[in-house]
């Protein structure tokens, strides 16, 4: 069925809503990750939902996922807002994380949510932000799995077509859109990146091609300027950990309602692809997914009347 639409306490405090909220800290495979738990004012037991970072740093400073915590929890829902593993003041490393791992620590996340008085433990879900849509459908498949998958601007096509897509996206968004040629070129050369990263063979000629395309200026030499050029780099180890993760088979496997979020104008995730891609997995099933599409916003999206639309979702439980 698809609707598209174009365990550890630290502290307590009060919020000025009349609601509160407190600092935990929960054990993970490696790491202990610190978050704050946001409960609203009203009176029950609320549905709750735990927030998922996103690619890079991030933690609860980060604008995009604090403004959807705080106006989610002003609408009736509790949110779980972490900082991610190795970020804040949570310990681990995200960079040797593969999306198994951080996987892990959203359902500790959703395990621990469940748990508090003031929550409905059976609506407890998770919401996803750019990168962390990859990392959602690994804790909603597992046999512990939330309840409902939330996913904000992201991608549901492999990752090295995710990242293939994203420099595509940023050199139209420069002015200097990419040539077919120029685009093979970026694909190859991404592939012999992860090639290396998980057989650590064909450095020599991932460079050679790599000082090709450099020497050759303009768009294509801008848009394979972030591969690294020594063989130590911090990257290597992250892109042997997530491989070439392809998350479909992971929303295949999810048995709870998904909300899907888009921007119109994202110039980091192609949204028609993605969607496409999910209408033909879903195809014929009587899968619980909806898409909610704003033809105008970019990838960093916050609107008031969708916040009021994901928390009506939560509290109706995915139904049309």
């Amino acid at each position: 069925m698809s609707i598209t639409i174009a365990l550890m306490f630290v502290g307590v405090m009060a919020a000025s809503d009349g609601g509160s909220q407190r600092e935990v800290v929960i054990p993970s495979e490696g790491a202990s990750i610190a978050a704050t738990i946001l409960v609203p004012g009203s009176s029950g037991s609320a549905p709750g939902v735990v927030i998922v970072h996103g690619s890079g740093e991030s933690d609860r400073s980060n604008a995009w996922t604090e403004a959807w915590a705080s106006g989610l929890v002003k609408r009736g829902i509790a949110v779980l807002h972490p900082d991610k593993r190795g970020c804040g003041k949570s310990t681990g490393d995200w960079r040797k994380a593969g999306f198994d791992l951080l996987g892990e620590d959203a359902a500790r996340a959703v395990e621990l949510l469940r748990a508090q008085p003031e929550v409905d433990a059976t609506n407890v879900g998770v919401i996803g932000f750019s990168q962390g849509v990859d990392v959602a459908p690994v804790c909603a498949s597992r046999p512990d799995a939330p309840d409902f998958v939330i996913a904000v601007s992201g991608s549901t096509v492999p990752l090295l077509e995710q990242v293939v897509h994203e420099i595509d996206l940023e050199a139209a968004r420069g002015g200097e859109p990419l040539s077919t040629e120029a685009l093979a070129t970026v694909t190859e050369i991404h592939r012999l990146a992860l090639a290396f990263a998980l057989s650590g063979s064909g450095f020599d000629a991932l460079q050679e091609k790599l000082e090709r395309a450099a020497t050759s200026g303009g768009a294509l030499g801008k848009a394979v300027s972030g591969v690294p050029r020594n063989r130590d780099h911090w990257l290597w180890g992250w892109m042997r950990a997530v491989g070439d993760f392809d998350p479909l088979p992971f929303w295949q496997k999810v048995e709870g309602p998904m909300l899907f979020v888009y921007g119109g104008k994202d110039t980091q995730v192609k949204a028609a692809v993605s969607v496409e891609r999910l209408r033909r997995a879903f195809e014929g099933s009587d899968k619980n997914w909806s898409v909610l599409e704003l033809a105008r916003n970019g990838h960093a999206l916050v609107r008031e009347d969708v916040l009021d639309f994901a928390a009506r979702w939560i509290r109706d439980r995915g139904a049309p």
